[in-house]
């Protein structure tokens, strides 16, 4: 009997303790996506300046900022038809190191590596399955897109955790405020309120970033598979 009317401040403080427990860990990890966001942030606007022509692969860092517009890539269109005739002529590695001036985009260098890899098993076809070309190009087309979807996934998650995280950075310390409301502990209810009103803010800032970055990448790597869907139409429409 005592039990039972003991039991809703038994659970009332089970329930205080474990969400008080998680404050400090729900702090180190929105820290750890802060970081998280500087880095990419870094790695986001390296690619920004490799797709705007600034930085090419295989460039040394004296070179990477001293191209001027003559350097930048040629018309992707006008490139495939001549990489067409030099495939009709044989001379498929040419073509594809010809593809490789014509673009400045991380997953058609990826799916143009691909298909000089492709190279081997196109020659060995007619010994084996006359289709395994175009069944390998298909399959490449799809690891393509799986790592297309895999980079993004990463800043995609940050967009829901940043806000969900700061979110229980907020409620969690309103516990402990209240509490100190009313013994008229002002010092410790100052403390919570500044940490609750911080991680808010960390939150809401990883969210947005997360968001501007997830969006900006996936436009270009839209317009990545657009161009490899292109390139495979022009190329090998017909096999």
């Amino acid at each position: 009997m005592i039990l039972m009317m003991n039991l809703p401040h038994i659970l009332q403080q089970a329930i205080y303790l474990v969400s008080t427990s998680l404050l400090y860990p729900v702090i180190l990890l929105l820290l750890g996506m802060t970081a998280f966001i500087v880095v990419e942030i870094g790695m986001f606007s390296c690619e920004w300046l490799a797709r705007a022509g600034r930085i090419k692969r295989g460039d040394t860092i004296k070179k990477r900022f001293s191209k001027n517009k003559k350097n930048k890539p040629k018309d992707l269109e006008t490139g495939v038809l001549d990489v067409k005739a030099l495939i009709d002529k044989d001379e498929f590695e040419e073509g594809i190191n010809v593809l490789r001036d014509c673009t400045s985009k991380r997953f058609v260098y990826f799916f143009l590596d691909g298909l000089l890899a492709l190279k081997d098993k196109k020659e060995e076809k007619t010994s084996q399955n006359p289709d395994m070309f175009s069944i390998n190009l298909e399959k490449l087309l799809q690891k393509c897109d799986s790592f297309i979807t895999k980079r993004l996934e990463r800043t995609k998650v940050m967009v829901r955790l940043g806000p969900m995280f700061g979110l229980m950075g907020t409620l969690i310390p309103m516990g402990p405020a209240l509490l100190a409301l009313t013994r008229g502990d002002v010092d410790t209810l100052a403390n919570n309120l500044i940490i609750a009103f911080g991680t808010t803010v960390v939150g809401l800032l990883i969210g947005a970033v997360s968001y501007i970055v997830y969006t900006m990448r996936r436009r270009w790597y839209d317009d990545d598979m657009n161009d490899i869907k292109y390139i495979c139409e022009v190329l090998f429409g017909g096999e």
